[in-house]
């Protein structure tokens, strides 16, 4: 791995059902991160790229030859890789990390005709374990480098985090903080008792919301979602 690679991957030290593996190759984001099919709509970001399948993202896995016909990463990666053949028929179906943050975006935008192309996900971490078992902690230049630059030139006024990580990684860089909802903080009408919101001010001066419940690191229902969006309004 060259520069800056081993200090991103030093970053987490997962073990258990959280240990990483070198043998399949690093989703760092996926989506149309170069507007090709037309510029996203809403940035999501995520905590690392799950569960191992090396049949598919093995380096000499079916999505590995799918990049190399592609011509590049970026190509692959705005092709809607899980949510298409040959991925539905290898998994038995739709994915549901990738549908449930479809569904957010609809809620989110406030249009039930939203596609793939609308959403770009991009990874704390970009290897894959099967589970976090413990803090991410990546050097926040790499950070400014391969998240907050690359979203600042997304015309989006939030950018939506799942994942405590990411507050503890915003708390590390010294974010400016603009709102604490939930847990923790004001109310604002949640149904979720567990649910906790943290708003920080991005260097772009987007709005980086982060959100967070007890049992899952996915994304609210509709209802908690448009919630959310109407709460934030007078934040932007």
């Amino acid at each position: 791995m060259e520069a800056p690679l081993p200090e991103w991957f030093a970053s987490f030290a997962g073990t258990g059902v959280g240990t990483v593996t070198r043998d399949g190759f690093v989703e760092p984001y996926i989506g149309d991160l170069r507007g090709v099919h037309g510029e996203p709509r809403l940035v999501i970001l995520g905590l690392n790229p799950g569960h191992y399948f090396p049949e598919m993202q093995s380096r000499d896995g079916v999505f590995a030859d799918e990049i190399r016909q592609r011509g590049s990463y970026s190509a692959w990666a705005a092709s809607q890789p899980y949510h298409r053949e040959p991925w539905w028929s290898f998994r038995g179906g739709t994915n549901v990390y990738f549908t449930s943050r479809l569904a957010f975006t609809a809620a989110w935008l406030g249009d039930p005709t939203v596609t793939f192309n609308d959403l770009l996900i991009f990874e704390l971490y970009p290897w894959h374990s099967t589970a976090v078992t413990a803090p991410i902690r990546p050097p926040g230049a790499i950070i400014e480098n391969f998240v907050w630059q690359p979203v600042a030139e997304i015309s989006t006024s939030h950018v939506i985090a799942f994942g405590k990580h990411w507050a503890q990684l915003a708390e590390r860089l010294d974010l400016p903080i603009v709102a604490q909802l939930g847990v923790g903080g004001d109310d604002y009408g949640s149904t979720v008792p567990s649910r906790a919101v943290r708003v920080y001010r991005l260097p772009s001066k987007q709005l980086l919301v982060i959100e967070w419940h007890a049992g899952s690191a996915g994304p609210p229902r509709r209802d908690e979602a448009e919630l959310l969006r109407r709460t934030l309004e007078t934040l932007s």
